[in-house]
């Protein structure tokens, strides 16, 4: 019995063996095994590939990382500027309430602007310009004799930082010229 099991197993295996080779066109070549100089150089063309990227990732990383330690400065600024210009209009308040005869406060509001020109904090006159919504929040409009859409009066100071509109000044612009009553 263990003659015609082994006969019949020799059997399958020929089969398969033909099945196989009728699955391979003629005309293939035959497969080439690599030669131990093509493997290392197609390993090394891999791991050079992939050094390159890693390097490429690494930078985009670094700049990335400057990028947002550099908004987090200028973020940090920013609220600390707008916190500041809070005492800035205090300060200006209590000029004009004394008339500016205070000299210790009038000091005091130098030092003050010198130090937020040091962080790149400036205030911006708005008086005569034409009204720029980015630059500017108009809390009422007068009819008055300048063009409209002409600031007239400003109530409250705009500050810049680094060319970048930190608080609108808040104005006063003109409706043009008031149309005249007939009777």
């Amino acid at each position: 019995m263990n003659d015609s099991a082994d006969t019949n197993l020799e059997k399958k295996s020929e089969m398969n063996q033909e099945g196989e080779d009728a699955l391979i066109p003629e005309g293939s070549p035959p497969e080439e095994e690599k030669s131990p100089l093509e493997l290392l150089r197609s390993e090394y063309d891999d791991l050079n590939d992939k050094y390159l990227r890693l390097a490429a990732d690494f930078e985009n990383f670094r700049k990335r990382s400057v990028r947002d330690t550099e908004q987090r400065i200028a973020q940090s600024i920013g609220q600390f500027a707008r916190d500041m210009l809070e005492v800035a209009d205090s300060l200006d308040r209590a000029l004009e309430a004394e008339g500016g005869a205070h000299e210790g406060l009038a000091q005091i509001q130098k030092l003050l602007i010198q130090v937020m020109k040091r962080q790149g904090i400036e205030s911006f006159e708005s008086v005569g310009e034409k009204f720029d919504p980015t630059r500017h929040e108009a809390i009422a409009m007068i009819p008055s004799d300048v063009d409209e859409g002409t600031i007239c009066d400003q109530v409250c100071k705009g500050y810049c930082l680094q060319d970048k509109v930190i608080r609108p000044a808040q104005v006063v612009v003109s409706q043009g010229t008031a149309p005249v009553e007939q009777k």
